[in-house]
């Protein structure tokens, strides 16, 4: 049974797929542009096949750009396929290739039209229902979901996916398994981002505040939706609108060992409230355990100490900073603050005795 055509320009190929394997569906998802057709194959839900009237998408011309095969060898294959053979079992007769070069070459085809038509912004799509549109000797396995997350990272039209992903209100949150490995696709920083916010139910439009581009989170937001690391959330603590307690999240990060995430964290909570002292304190502690010197972490102290000039342990931690750049100057001034506020601190004491009988120093 073959389905009314749907506009490419309203429906995205990714949500086709990703219905095909809720459904379990078997058929084929027939797509067109212009005069290019290209087909995708499943077979109880998952893509286990492709096809394309692209030159560029055939398995010989993918073969020969590959360099496993050479112009001689393709034309000889062309001519012996020529009966109706499959060309790649030809290569194989022939001696050219084994069965697993060509098993590998077919599962790579078979990616590269599926994440071609995931890219697609206009054209046409239909569904041929049928019981088994392919032999299953035939059939490669896909990650499925691996494919989906990489076609929406290079979807062209980042305005639509801003408009795809949901009402501001919508809530996500991680998936409880990755469908997948996704330590094998490096996540974006925009991706990071989002992940780290989802460890708990978190409104759309609060994941649009996070401090990067609009396009680049709309993107990281359908990526990951496609490629089921998101999910739909119940609303949970906090409620739609309200804030995230960002630093017992960030806490729970860093227990964990999950620095880069933790970060994220912290600096989403200080761009969407400057005034978040509890998350910029956490942040500016965590920063300054790095080597150097960064004038942005120096900020982050400094606005922290404004707005709570009697924390001791931050200053102190400042001092630190300081100590550890080479800036014993600063150090000396803040080790000296930190004693006029707790003339009892041995730390400081130690570290402003260490630092007077070592001489001069960098301001």
């Amino acid at each position: 049974m073959t389905t009314p055509v749907q506009d490419l320009s309203r429906t995205l190929v990714a949500d086709e797929i990703a219905r095909a394997r809720r459904e379990r569906w078997s058929g084929v998802l027939a797509l067109r542009q212009g005069e290019v057709s290209k087909g995708l194959y499943c077979l109880d839900g998952e893509v286990a096949f492709a096809a394309s009237t692209v030159e560029e998408d055939r398995l010989g011309a993918l073969l020969f750009r590959a360099g496993k095969i050479s112009e001689s060898q393709f034309r000889e294959a062309i001519r012996a396929a020529e009966g109706g053979r499959p060309l790649g079992q030809t290569l194989v007769d022939a001696g050219v290739l084994t069965a697993g070069d060509l098993q590998s070459a077919v599962l790579g085809q078979v990616e590269r039209i599926v994440l071609s038509v995931l890219r697609w912004t206009t054209g046409e799509l239909w569904r041929e229902a049928m019981d088994r549109p392919i032999p299953v000797e035939l059939a490669v396995v896909l990650d499925t979901p691996r494919l989906l997350l990489l076609g929406m990272r290079l979807y062209p039209d980042a305005l639509r996916l801003e408009r795809e992903v949901g009402p501001p209100e919508r809530l996500l949150r991680r998936a409880s398994r990755a469908a997948f490995d996704y330590d094998g696709v490096p996540p974006s920083p925009a991706e990071r981002a989002v992940l780290a916010l989802c460890l708990r139910p978190m409104a759309v439009a609060d994941l649009f505040d996070l401090p990067h581009s609009r396009g680049d989170v709309a993107r990281a937001i359908a990526a990951l939706l496609a490629g089921g690391l998101l999910q739909e959330a119940a609303p949970e603590t906090p409620p739609p609108g309200a804030s995230v307690d960002a630093e017992p999240l960030a806490r729970d990060l860093l227990e964990r060992g999950d620095r880069a995430r933790a970060l994220d964290v912290l600096r989403a909570a200080v761009a969407r409230d400057p005034e978040a002292r509890v998350a910029r304190r956490l942040l500016a502690m965590v920063l300054s355990r790095e080597g150097g010197f960064d004038p942005a972490v120096e900020r982050d102290f400094t606005i922290a100490l404004e707005a709570e000039p009697g924390d001791v342990e931050l200053r102190y931690a400042l001092a630190s900073y300081y100590r550890r750049a080479g800036l014993g100057g600063r150090a000396l001034l803040q080790l000296r603050l930190v004693l006029s506020a707790d003339p009892s601190h041995a730390a400081a004491w130690r570290d402003l005795g260490e630092l007077e009988a070592a001489g001069p120093r960098r301001r």
